[in-house]
């Protein structure tokens, strides 16, 4: 079992929780080749991830990786460049939120998500993330789990 506490600790905050929630589910395909097949949920987040890594400088990258690092941030344009004006403006309409208030939310949380999904330097798997986050999400919400389809 991989230690996830960080991804916890993340999701403990319910903004952040809603927007990574919007991230993984909202709008069209995320830039990149690797996602823009992906589902939605869990594998999205992670291939989000891994393509982050491919994209930004490796001492950023690096930062995020490292178990003992402060993360790198990351800078605003640099979240539009890799996530797309579409796909953020999706997470937007999703958070109920301006493009420019969930870019820079994303400036925020985006490197420390990457550190989260990343736990000895390497990157869990979709399958691993999604029984993780369905066991935390566990009792409080058996409708899909913290990224799972919610119908209320």
């Amino acid at each position: 079992m991989t230690d996830l506490s960080k991804l916890f600790t993340l999701l403990d905050d319910p903004e952040i929780r809603v927007l990574l929630y919007g991230l993984a589910h909202a709008g069209p395909a995320i830039p990149g080749p690797a996602i823009a097949g992906s589902r939605t949920g869990p594998a999205r987040l992670r291939v989000l991830v891994a393509y982050l890594i491919e994209t930004v400088p490796v001492e950023q990258h690096r930062s995020w990786l490292s178990d003992t690092e402060r993360n790198t941030a990351m800078g605003i344009e640099q979240v539009r460049a890799v996530i797309g004006y579409d796909a953020i403006a999706d997470v937007a309409r999703y958070t109920d939120s301006s493009p420019e208030a969930v870019a820079f939310q994303l400036a925020a949380v985006l490197p420390d998500l990457a550190d989260a999904l990343s736990p000895g330097g390497v990157l869990v798997g979709a399958a691993e993330l999604a029984r993780e986050l369905d066991e935390a999400a566990g009792e409080s919400d058996r409708s899909g789990g913290v990224f799972g389809p919610h119908v209320h």
